[in-house]
């Protein structure tokens, strides 16, 4: 690394609402898939953080589980999570999308307006939309929000992220590196293997079924050309655990084969994936399984 007197470092939150392209920006940007990337509302469970490691910086990104309304001790933990990671950023991306109004993101927009450090204006997806409607979109938020800087990007084409990393490195203060220069992540790699799994069954499921899901990697051992994975997908009701095997066990030979794919390209060798399916009753609901799975309830 360069001269450390000179030398970046810091935390930026991903903020905004669902669907809007936060998972799939920090993976884009990390070139490593890390987190999941759905449809669905309230995929993110835990922050993860995302490190990037440049020549003259490391910019830690933080994604989060986004505003959530505790219902459960799990949803409390969720609504912990974003909490807290606003408080550890030195700056934060709000990321919208082109054609959304900012009434629709006023709830979202008011968690921050205390926010210390600088908020810069992510407008993600612009690969969807024509020149006038990003530009209305821009001007609408600018009247209503006072941003340190806008950026256009498309997550899913990495138009604009170089311009979007330099951004953030000018504004993260003169620090040592956090982290080591290796390291792409906070979480383990048997945690993000769980999340490719569980990501799998989101794609694969619907309804309210996915969201009562967790998985557990039992067994993780490398090999020179080879990656052996035990690993147990629980639900919160047996009727749950029937339509995630499927008949004779279509279903969940669809997610092994989809998550192994995955897990292959993240680790560039074979995997074998051995899934298993088990019920844990309403585990949303007990805060003992969830202190054991790694939710911390205060």
């Amino acid at each position: 690394m360069e001269d450390r007197a000179s030398f970046r470092s810091g935390f930026v939150t991903i903020w905004g609402r669902p669907n809007v392209g936060k998972s799939t920006l920090l993976n884009s940007i990390l070139k490593y898939k890390i987190t999941i990337v759905s449809d669905k509302p309230q995929t993110t469970r835990k922050n993860i953080k995302g490190i990037l490691n440049h020549p003259d910086c490391q910019i830690v990104f933080i994604d989060t589980p986004g505003l959530h309304a505790p219902v459960d001790p799990l949803g409390e933990f969720l609504s912990n999570q974003w909490k807290s990671s606003l408080f550890d950023a030195d700056c934060l991306l709000y990321l919208t999308n082109p054609g959304v109004s900012v009434d629709t993101d006023e709830i979202y927009l008011k968690e921050i307006r205390n926010f210390p450090h600088p908020i810069l204006l992510v407008v993600n997806k612009i690969d969807l939309f024509k020149k006038g409607t990003i530009q209305k979109t821009i001007h609408e938020f600018s009247q209503h929000f006072s941003f340190h800087d806008i950026l256009e990007v498309s997550a899913l084409t990495d138009v604009g992220l170089e311009q979007l990393i330099q951004k953030i490195r000018d504004l993260l203060p003169i620090s040592p590196p956090y982290f080591d220069e290796e390291q792409i992540s906070d979480v383990y790699e048997r945690d993000i293997v769980g999340e490719m799994i569980r990501e799998k069954v989101w794609h694969h499921i619907h309804q309210e079924v996915p969201y009562g899901v967790e998985v557990r990697v039992e067994e993780f051992k490398e090999k020179e050309n080879l990656v052996s994975i035990r690993a147990i997908i629980y639900v919160e009701k047996d009727s749950h655990r029937k339509i995630i095997i499927g008949g004779k066990g279509s279903m969940i030979k669809r997610i092994g084969s989809d998550a192994r794919k995955d897990l292959e390209e993240f680790f560039g060798v074979k995997v074998f994936l051995d899934l298993w399916v088990k019920t844990q009753l309403n585990w949303r609901k007990k805060p003992a399984v969830l202190r054991r799975w790694g939710y911390t309830i205060r």
